[in-house]
């Protein structure tokens, strides 16, 4: 099965990208604005794209601070991410933490996973932007990707 894969360093404490990569308050600043998290082990949280045309529905299956946060997708709209796994692995070097995030256990590949690769690429890099600079570009205003 294809995985995504993205290796990303950040000038922040591993504390503080763990927060803002496990709770809804921090995922709104810079992956969607549309954000619903009980971070817990066995919390459900929801995050929609676009008005809510998109959806993926998960479950917090891991949550190791400050190294690890783990969610099953549980249902998406059109099936894209049902039976996914997504994951942030962290790592502290002083003031630079380095971020192994994963989506792991796509069906196979096609334009989906594709079109999922880019636009974990850019969310990442707001997550960046977000932690170095305070202003990050969640959707709906990513409107550097093309819908």
């Amino acid at each position: 099965m294809p995985d995504i894969m993205h290796l990303i360093k950040i000038r922040a404490g591993q504390d503080r990208v763990h927060q803002v990569v496990s709770t809804a308050e921090g995922i709104r600043n810079w992956w969607t604005r549309d954000a619903v998290l009980d971070a817990k082990i066995g919390g459900a949280g929801e995050f929609g794209f676009y008005g809510h045309r998109m959806a993926i529905k998960v479950r917090v299956a891991e949550c190791d601070p400050p190294e690890r946060v783990t969610w099953d997708a549980i249902s998406s709209t059109h099936g894209v991410f049902d039976g996914t796994t997504i994951s942030f692995g962290l790592k502290s070097g002083g003031d630079i933490t380095s971020v192994l995030f994963a989506h792991r256990g796509f069906k196979s590949s096609d334009d989906n996973i594709a079109s999922a690769t880019t636009r974990w690429g850019f969310y990442l890099l707001s997550l960046k932007r977000y932690l170095e600079t305070g202003k990050g570009v969640p959707n709906p205003d990513d409107t550097e990707l093309i819908r």
